[in-house]
């Protein structure tokens, strides 16, 4: 990576952030603590008001970086952009796909720190895998209609989705669940969920899901990693319901 791009990632990066550990900054930049300080330094050298905060949850951070006009879009916009950003990650020789993440960092520094975070923390529990396998590919169908609208809702305001479902060997059944994540290996997607009644994490296929509703009584509190860590403790990775 050219050094000047390499810099401006950094800029990118800080902009919209509450202050950050150098570590953590190394390694989402996947570059050395040593040149995240070296790069620093030059970014204070060309004026930019570069602050550290010592001590326990302390770090970097960019002072005053609100940087350009806000940016009103709702969240379900944001994760969309964010969703297309990781999408053309995955791609190879795509024209821009490395401007992507830098185009979404500088959104995110264009509006308050605590949206910026909450925005974040919603993006995150999107992950975009490998593309489906051929015999994925063979047998997958479209979802239903209602269901993208119904999951944004769910996924967005935080509360449990219910529907009927077709495990992989045809077994219906009505389910209620947590979606704490969205897993997509395109074009084919999954609910990551905790199944409620079941009290186990599983991942649901979009083209089984049918029926789908909002179940508004059931808040919940997304804990991605926290399932996941479940579900190793289960034994098994999330499995289809």
């Amino acid at each position: 990576m050219v050094r000047t791009e390499r810099v401006m990632g950094l800029l990118d990066f800080l902009r919209g952030r509450e202050a950050t550990p150098v570590a953590e900054i190394a390694s989402a930049l996947k570059v050395s603590a040593r040149t995240v300080h070296r790069d620093l330094a030059t970014l204070r050298g060309m004026g930019h008001p570069i602050e550290s905060d010592p001590g326990p949850g302390g770090g970097v951070r960019l002072e005053g970086a609100r940087g350009v006009t806000a940016v009103h879009l709702s969240p379900e916009e944001v994760t969309s952009l964010w969703l297309a950003a990781s999408l053309s990650a995955t791609a190879t020789g795509l024209p821009w796909s490395r401007s992507t993440r830098s185009a979404l960092h500088k959104l995110f520094a264009s509006v308050p720190r605590e949206r910026a975070r909450h925005l974040r923390a919603l993006c995150e529990r999107v992950v975009v895998g490998r593309p489906a396998s051929s015999r994925v590919l063979a047998e997958v169908g479209p979802p239903s209609e209602e269901l993208l609208g119904v999951f944004e809702r769910a996924f967005a305001a935080q509360v449990c989705l219910s529907f009927d479902y077709r495990d992989r060997h045809g077994q219906p059944s009505r389910r209620c669940v947590e979606p704490h994540g969205l897993l997509v290996e395109a074009p084919v997607w999954y609910v990551l969920a905790l199944d409620v009644e079941r009290d186990a994490a599983r991942m649901f296929r979009m083209d089984r899901i049918s029926r789908p509703r909002l179940v508004l009584e059931r808040p919940f509190v997304p804990d991605f990693e926290g399932l996941r860590a479940r579900a190793l403790a289960q034994r098994e990775p999330p499995a289809p319901g």
